[in-house]
């Protein structure tokens, strides 16, 4: 029986997307080999690896995130570092930062303007203190590593350290040192992990999930910030489009423009991760079925 190997992409809130599309295969029957994660997508795919119940896990995640102790947490760090303009990125989470008060000097002398150990609780509340070796359900969590400027996919050890590195805004967090590397977010690079899904299970089906914003025109660019901004969005933009070109197919969860920092009406989020694996569940049996 052909299997699936799932990647999941980054998008903060919007990785609640994935749950209503992991919902769906689970009611579908379809039997998942892997799962690949990157940022929000690294703690979807965590939690759901470490108990495949994701109607279950819906429930949960949205009382955890409407819980006052991670709201608080939010404010906090998550909150300050998000992005209000159109485009999305560490250049925009920075630039939203400064205007809450924090100092373009602060880069300058530390590693990030969000101080050590706010993005490690958040994940700690997110994910809890499980191993990978306690997944019922193979996962790979993709980072990036600054020291070798290569991709590194963790498979092993602390399931909240390799969630937090693959979290790991560059500027806004830390980075994580784990064995001599130092790893980030790699959604500047890559935002959905297909590569990595695909060196884990060869012979399944890759299927890739997208909960990212749309692109949009704009019409006029005024500052050079924003020229840099806008360069750096439709860079990573490619690069993810590049990548996705890999998967056998690609599910896009219409999340509208909500930002990754929303937290209003999270149930909507899961549904359309639902929705988005319904209409495709029909080009996803196609694929299994013809897939060798």
């Amino acid at each position: 029986m052909t299997t699936v190997s799932v990647a999941l992409g980054g998008g903060g809130s919007r990785g609640l997307a994935h749950i209503g599309a992991l919902q769906v295969l689970e009611e579908e029957g379809i039997q998942i080999d892997s799962v690949s994660g990157i940022s929000a997508g690294a703690i979807a795919g965590a939690r759901w690896c470490l108990d495949p119940n994701a109607a279950v896990l819906a429930l949960r995640a949205i009382e955890l995130m409407s819980s006052t102790e991670f709201r608080n947490l939010r404010l906090g760090g998550m909150m300050l570092a998000a992005a209000s303009d159109e485009d999305n990125g560490p250049f925009q989470a920075i630039r939203s930062l400064l205007r809450r008060g924090l100092h373009l000097a602060n880069l300058a002398r530390r590693p990030s303007v969000i101080e050590d150990g706010v993005l490690t609780q958040l994940v700690d509340i997110l994910v809890g203190d499980g191993q990978f070796e306690d997944c019922r359900v193979p996962l790979q969590v993709v980072a990036l590593d600054l020291l070798s400027a290569r991709m590194v996919t963790l498979r092993s050890g602390s399931l909240a350290t390799a969630v937090a590195a693959s979290s790991a805004i560059p500027g806004v967090f830390p980075p994580v040192e784990l064995d001599g590397l130092l790893l980030c977010d790699a959604g500047a690079v890559s935002s959905v992990p297909v590569a990595a899904a695909r060196a884990a299970s060869p012979d399944s089906v890759v299927l890739a999930i997208d909960p990212s914003r749309r692109l949009l025109p704009r019409q006029e660019i005024d500052t050079g910030m924003e020229s840099l901004q806008r360069v750096a969005t439709i860079a990573r933009n490619w690069l993810t489009e590049i990548e996705l070109e890999e998967a056998d197919i690609v599910v896009r969860p219409r999340v509208g423009q909500r930002t990754w920092s929303d937290m209003t009406n999270l149930s909507s989020i899961v549904e359309s991760g639902r929705d988005a694996m319904t209409k495709a569940m029909p080009e996803l049996q196609e694929a299994l079925s013809t897939h060798h």
